[in-house]
């Protein structure tokens, strides 16, 4: 993708305005999962390298408003460490505070600003807002690919005020996303999990274009499950959606994409999660809940990803959660794992559950080609969703 890059710009002495994406695990003061944070560091150490004066900014959570349990301020020390390096903090995000610190700091100096969102104006993608923020720098860089499907201040209408430039962790988002949707590499498997089809109908009809195997699990499943006369209990489902399942088969007909399905499954008696028995797809009773796939679809699904070349993931297939129904998952990742290990496989895997599903399996993001850091971004992205904050910096070439 022809985007702005930092590689070709001279930064030596100027103020930079970083938007990363900082809204990570933190419990209890302490942060559980820093995989965002190190995504991040190849860019600030550019930035530091090349003589500029780094304002970090981010967004935490949903505060409604300000809260010290949302504050950037628990970032600190962890980024400082793995950047070996100090960060210093500024409680705020805006204002005459933030710009007297900006003017004090020194040519390779690193400060965290406070959390955008305690600004309503952030997410009404406010004009004034962003050129506030805009007024502390000289340039700007989008390092925030998880954030860019959202047109926000400090994502999009940002770079109407600052000359703008993507940082490396989007680059790589970007580039790798691209070589995954090229589909250059035959055959190819997309596994599509979780819990709501309607937020990903557009995905599945794309990738129902292009894919040689849709294999699906979780209550997106469960919908497909239904739509075939299956019946899958008290099992979660999405009303109103056959309409969108019959373009989705129509379509996958027309272009020879096998669509996999459960043959057996794991179910709970009444959402009894104490209860875990196997049955066959079609034998499941009216009060079981499935939860997780059974061994003969596991089967199934790893000799799918043994055959193949390329691999896109989306969503767990069962509810890793629960050790009783996390076999499934957990198994299948360690099956595109291997195969990505022996090269026989390139792995691109996203979305939030997803992350969390690599954790339970005791892998880490070394252990797949890819692993995006977008939820939400990574969804839009298949979907071919227009992203307000990579539209944004295509237009500076414009």
């Amino acid at each position: 993708m022809n985007i702005p890059n930092i590689e070709n710009c001279d930064l030596h002495g100027k103020a930079v305005l970083l938007r990363v994406d900082f809204n990570i695990p933190i419990k209890n003061g302490k942060v559980h999962d820093a995989t965002r944070v190190l995504r991040s560091l190849p860019t600030i150490r550019h930035l530091v390298n090349a003589g500029a004066k780094v304002i970090i900014i981010s967004h935490f959570g949903r505060p409604r408003a300000k809260d010290n349990n949302l504050s950037l301020k628990n970032v600190v020390k962890t980024l400082s460490q793995l950047l070996n390096k100090e960060v210093k903090f500024v409680d705020d995000c805006i204002g005459k505070k933030v710009q007297k610190v900006v003017n004090a700091i020194a040519i390779r100096d690193v400060i965290l600003l406070e959390n955008l969102r305690f600004y309503k104006e952030e997410e009404q993608n406010d004009a004034n807002f962003a050129k506030q923020l805009a007024s502390l720098a000289d340039v700007y860089v989008n390092d925030a690919f998880s954030c860019s499907h959202r047109a926000h201040a400090s994502i999009s209408r940002i770079t109407e005020f600052l000359p703008s430039y993507a940082g490396f962790c989007l680059q790589d988002e970007l580039r790798y996303l691209e070589k995954a949707v090229s589909f250059e590499a035959k055959p190819i498997t997309a596994i599509v999990g979780g819990a709501k089809i309607s937020t990903k109908i557009k995905m599945l009809i794309r990738l129902a274009e292009k894919v040689d195997y849709l294999v699906l699990g979780g209550a997106i499943a469960n919908n497909f499950l239904l739509f075939n006369k299956v019946n899958i209990g008290k099992s979660f489902f999405q009303n109103g959606v056959d309409s969108l399942l019959h373009d989705v088969v129509k379509i996958a007909d027309k272009n020879n994409c096998k669509i996999v399905i459960p043959e057996d499954v794991l179910i709970a008696v009444n959402s009894d999660y104490s209860t875990c028995i196997l049955r066959k797809t079609e034998s499941v009773l009216d009060n079981d809940v499935i939860l997780d796939i059974g061994p003969q679809t596991l089967s199934t699904i790893s000799s799918i990803v043994a055959s193949s070349k390329a691999l896109l993931w989306n969503g767990p297939i069962g509810v890793f959660e629960h050790s009783a129904f996390a076999n499934g998952t957990i198994e299948v990742m360690k099956v595109v794992s291997d195969s990505t290990h022996k090269g026989k496989l390139t792995s691109v895997i996203g979305g939030g559950d997803s992350l969390s599903a690599i954790n339970a399996a005791g892998l880490t993001d070394k252990d797949f080609t890819y692993v995006s850091t977008g939820g939400g971004a990574f969804l839009s992205w298949l979907s071919g969703d227009k992203m307000p904050g990579i539209a944004a910096l295509q237009s500076m070439l414009n």
